[in-house]
């Protein structure tokens, strides 16, 4: 009923002698339609291929491993350069401070002017970055270069999720966000089990390799079909260079303040938690008696464990909704955690910690590019995906250098993860809050 109401009106838009005018109104109208439940589009009627699905998750597992590898490369590095926990705290720091920036600023020039550009040209400047890292000898040198990786890897993910969220029907969007967005701990668990296999070749030529692999994946993003229609934009969007400024401020209206603020509130936590236990767990393993080879498995089994619970969600989410199974997850998630300080005994107890950790922590966190895409419409999609990372990659900046002060008061593993399951719960409750607050 509705696809015929919408083709008769189409056709009578096309008999009147304004066609410009008139289209721009067809394109409002299946905009409006879509974002309030139709299953239509600009570009697609039918679910988009598993290909593209495949292209995704391949994209954003390259952007897991570039932005990783530093941290399962922190033994190497900290030994040859001469480095302090607190100065790699720095370095990660600076790496997750150019993915906020690049999230803020290419975001929006994404939804401007069109992701598949901003995600191209952002895989040549990550991988030639990457490239560079191998030729750092001083700290002052290795942090400019990961500030320069973060900025690009950060207009990867603010451009690749709403590119393929758009070439799915709404009934379908969450789980291939979420499925696509699995391949994010998946680079982590590939990156930490390639570092242990090659890490005898040295930290230099594994950053060659990881810069080469970002940049051999560009030919891929083409697959990729344009999903922004540049001509309409949506409201308060001009031709002119006000609309980056509004499409950051929609992000607060129409009712999604409180939500918007919520859901960065458990961005933040939540990314703070990810990446202290990706970046130290290893480094306190290997103070806990472990090979660094071993040492490194730790973030593979951890991340192994985020992609079963993300796959799992799925099934959740399809049935109960988004926001309150994940919020569900993470709480389990926060006790798990807490016990982790006491497995360091035995290798094997360790690594089922840290899997049962990913499987509610990290696999509920999976879900926030599915958040971002179900909160903001689409013609500010990538700025609200690119601005909500942006705000985790604070917590990423967080989580590292709270991790590397912890470790210079020589506090104790157990007392670690009890300090670190805190900002999980508070997680929890900004993402139950999210569904409270957002828009219905």
């Amino acid at each position: 009923m509705l696809g015929s109401s919408v083709s008769g009106m189409r056709d009578d838009a096309l008999k009147q002698k304004s066609p410009k005018i008139n289209i721009l109104a067809w394109e409002d109208l299946l905009l409006i339609a879509e974002e309030n439940g139709a299953n239509i589009s600009l570009e697609r009627q039918h679910a988009a291929p598993l290909s593209l699905l495949i292209v995704a998750f391949i994209l954003v597992m390259i952007d897991a491993y570039d932005m990783f590898i530093i941290s399962f490369l922190v033994p190497l590095i900290a030994a040859d350069l001469n480095l302090t926990p607190m100065s790699m705290g720095q370095i990660f720091a600076a790496g997750l401070a150019g993915s906020m920036l690049g999230g803020m600023i290419l975001g929006p020039v994404a939804d401007r002017y069109g992701r598949r550009p901003v995600l191209t040209l952002s895989l040549v400047v990550a991988g030639a970055a990457t490239i560079l890292c191998s030729t750092a000898t001083t700290f002052g040198a290795l942090a400019g270069v990961r500030l320069i990786v973060g900025f690009a890897l950060g207009g990867v993910l603010a451009a690749v999720i709403p590119l393929i969220a758009e070439h799915f029907p709404q009934e379908k969007r969450n789980t291939a966000v979420t499925m696509m967005f699995v391949g994010y701990p998946c680079g982590a668990v590939v990156g930490g089990a390639l570092t242990s296999m090659l890490i005898h070749h040295g930290w230099r030529t594994l950053f060659i390799g990881t810069g080469i692999l970002t940049l051999a994946v560009i030919p891929i993003a083409f697959l990729l079909k344009e999903s922004l229609d540049r001509v309409r934009l949506g409201p308060g969007h001009d031709s002119g260079g006000k609309g980056r400024v509004s499409s950051i401020r929609a992000l607060f209206t129409e009712g999604r303040s409180l939500a918007t603020l919520s859901m960065g509130v458990g961005v933040f936590f939540m990314l703070l938690v990810t990446y202290l236990l990706n970046s130290w767990t290893p480094m306190i393993a290997v103070k806990s008696g472990m090979s660094p080879a071993s040492a490194a498995l730790c973030g593979v089994f951890l991340n192994l464990g985020g992609i079963v619970g993300a796959l799992g969600s799925t099934i959740v989410i399809r049935k109960y909704g988004l926001f309150r199974p994940v919020a569900v997850m993470i709480v389990v998630g926060a006790v798990a955690i807490a016990l982790i300080g006491q497995l360091y005994e035995t290798t094997t107890t360790l690594f089922a910690g840290l899997f049962v950790a990913g499987v509610f922590a990290i696999g509920g966190q999976q879900n926030t590019p599915a958040m971002a895409v179900q909160l903001y419409p689409k013609h500010i999609r990538a700025t609200g995906a690119g601005w909500q990372l942006a705000v985790g990659r604070l917590g990423s900046i967080a989580g590292p250098m709270i991790g590397g002060q912890l470790l210079t008061w020589q506090v104790g593993s157990e007392s670690l993860f009890i300090i670190v399951a805190i900002p999980t719960l508070l997680a929890a409750v900004a993402y139950a809050a999210v569904e409270l607050t957002r828009p219905k």
